[in-house]
């Protein structure tokens, strides 16, 4: 219900519509929609990240039991003093500190990519009205003005120009979809860390994460972008570098990522690939797996069916409270079951 409006792509060949609820790009076609995988969402299932979100999960949840004990238990002589029924408050709140923190950092990052998105459109258009409402705007929480700034403090130094800001990458060859968050020319910068050679005028693709660490599956994230651009768009030739660009909320500082070159591309892109075919297979499986369980289950539905209907016509479910006045039908034909009808024949003198 929530598919937006079909949007052309490949000069207008094929159209993609895209659903917000279940986060998920289709190929639209007449009435007819053919799901994409998402780049998001191969990574998450190909590449298991549960062991370090434990860990923190561990770690934030021991740190808000801490604080709730020590807000509310502590006694005259230093000692904890709970009763249970506030231990378990406690524990039970200490439960869900890494998904309010998640959700947390889920929505400063929301805004952060926001501002900078509309940014980056007036820059694009020349607005610079707009681009004074969007400095007059900015969200009230210090956090996603820090990414704002670290993002801004990353185009400065790198005289980066942009051509295109939150774009769909759509592979037709490969049937997947996502989105990207910027195409753009760059220059090196002065600070020899970041940039340990001398470049100009480089076609890159630039992607932000306002989370705490740089993982490695970003860079097969932003090798099948760019794979995905330049089969849609051929003429604009290769991207050469990837930019992934860690934004940090606390101290409105940039962490780099820069991938050059296309040893680099072709090589994340192999391992974004594999990934997806290692999904697709695991689909597979699963839709396979799950059609043998639905027939068993299918099967022992049935022989239970045929075990009560059995049973039944020995003696419904009603033959111990039934008096055997009247002529009742206990099965589906319309016919009494032998427990029912035993009892009819005995008040009826055998007959019925």
């Amino acid at each position: 219900a929530d598919l937006t409006l079909p949007t052309p792509a490949y000069d207008g060949k094929v159209h993609t519509c895209f659903s917000p609820s279940k986060w998920k790009h289709f190929l639209c076609e007449a009435e007819n929609l053919e799901p994409l995988d998402g780049v998001t969402n191969v990574l998450k299932r190909a590449v298991d990240k549960s062991q370090p979100l434990m860990r923190w999960a561990v770690k934030l949840a021991l740190s808000r039991v801490r604080s709730l004990i020590l807000a509310t238990g502590v006694g005259g002589d230093g000692a904890v003093q709970l009763f249970v029924d506030e231990l378990d408050k406690i524990l039970a709140a200490a439960k869900q500190a890494d998904t309010e923190a998640l959700e947390d950092a889920g929505e400063v990052g929301h805004q952060a990519h926001a501002v900078i998105e509309n940014i980056i459109k007036a820059v694009i258009a020349d607005d610079t009205r707009r681009l004074d409402e969007v400095f007059c705007t900015l969200p009230d929480d210090s956090r996603a003005v820090n990414g704002v700034s670290a993002a801004l403090d990353w185009v400065l130094q790198h005289n980066v120009r942009w051509q295109k800001t939150e774009f769909r990458a759509l592979s037709l060859k490969h049937k997947c979809c996502g989105t990207a968050d910027g195409l753009a020319l760059v220059d090196s910068c002065t600070d020899t860390e970041c940039c340990p050679t001398s470049f100009q005028d480089r076609l890159s693709l630039v992607d932000w994460k306002t989370s705490n660490y740089l993982y490695t599956t970003y860079l097969w994230q932003t090798a099948f972008y760019v794979a995905a651009h330049e089969e849609e768009f051929p003429e604009i030739g290769q991207i050469e570098d990837r930019w992934i660009l860690r934004l940090d909320k606390d101290d409105a500082r940039f962490d780099p990522w820069h991938a050059e070159g296309r040893e680099a591309q072709a090589e994340d892109l192999e391992g974004f690939l594999c990934c997806l075919a290692l999904v697709r297979a695991l689909e597979r499986t699963e839709t396979r797996m799950h059609a043998i369980v639905d027939a068993r289950n299918a099967i022992r539905k049935a022989r239970k069916l045929l075990e009560k209907q059995e049973q039944d016509r020995i003696a419904c479910p009603k033959s111990k409270e039934y008096k055997g006045v009247r002529l009742t039908k206990c099965l589906p034909d319309g016919t009494q079951c032998a427990a029912c009808s035993a009892k009819f024949k005995e008040n009826h003198g055998g007959t019925k």
